[in-house]
């Protein structure tokens, strides 16, 4: 009969050690690699988003800049404001906008646009846990921008998205105010309604 040899403690050690070094040496760059597809997976949204933007401004200089609020895109109503830039609702100036209004422009020109939600809206028992991005307005940090009729327009808006999976939610799934310090909170992007522009940001 053939004794079948098993391996030494001294070889178990060694092989433990092996492991441990590879841990130590790949999960660095594991989190590396997640941090830098959340930041694709932002600026990729973010882009699509300017496009949209981009279309609908466009669009609206077709149409002959109609005052009635809205442009027609892709068979779909548009609300847009005294700029051509989506507003979620008609006529809406780019100083009033709200969270229900900046994500009704997310889910208004994107193409199939991932779920989203108002930062803290927990009707109906939603929480954040169920979207992917997180919508919020940070009221008169979008400057200033000069009207059709040559006048300043004052305290413009700018409508934050934040993707959920970089946020740290509370008990309930909800996240307090996206905009803090001049920033985003998370990863996301900006949009301005009275300039029609667009900043990534990741924190």
């Amino acid at each position: 009969m053939k004794r079948q040899a098993g391996f030494s403690l001294v070889e178990l050690i060694i092989v433990v050690v092996v492991l441990g070094l590879l841990a130590a040496t790949a999960l660095p760059r594991f989190i590396d690699i997640t941090d830098q597809a959340e930041d694709a997976a932002a600026e990729g949204v973010a882009g699509g988003f300017a496009s949209a933007v981009g279309i609908t401004r466009a669009q609206w200089e077709v149409e002959g800049r109609p005052t009635d609020g809205n442009v027609v895109l892709d068979g779909q109503s548009v609300s847009v404001n005294q700029f051509g830039y989506p507003s979620g609702t008609d006529s809406l100036g780019p100083n009033v906008m709200t969270q229900t209004a900046c994500l009704a422009v997310f889910n208004q020109i994107l193409q199939s646009p991932p779920p989203a939600a108002e930062h803290d809206d927990t009707s109906n028992g939603n929480d954040l846990n169920d979207d992917r991005y997180a919508v919020d307005v940070a009221n008169n940090q979008g400057g200033s921008v000069i009207q059709p009729d040559g006048t300043n327009l004052n305290g413009i808006d700018l409508c934050v998205y934040s993707q959920v999976a970089t946020l740290t939610l509370n008990g309930n799934g909800v996240h307090g105010t996206l905009f803090t310090g001049g920033q985003g909170v998370g990863k996301g992007f900006t949009y301005n309604p009275g300039t029609g522009q667009i900043a990534s940001f990741s924190n």
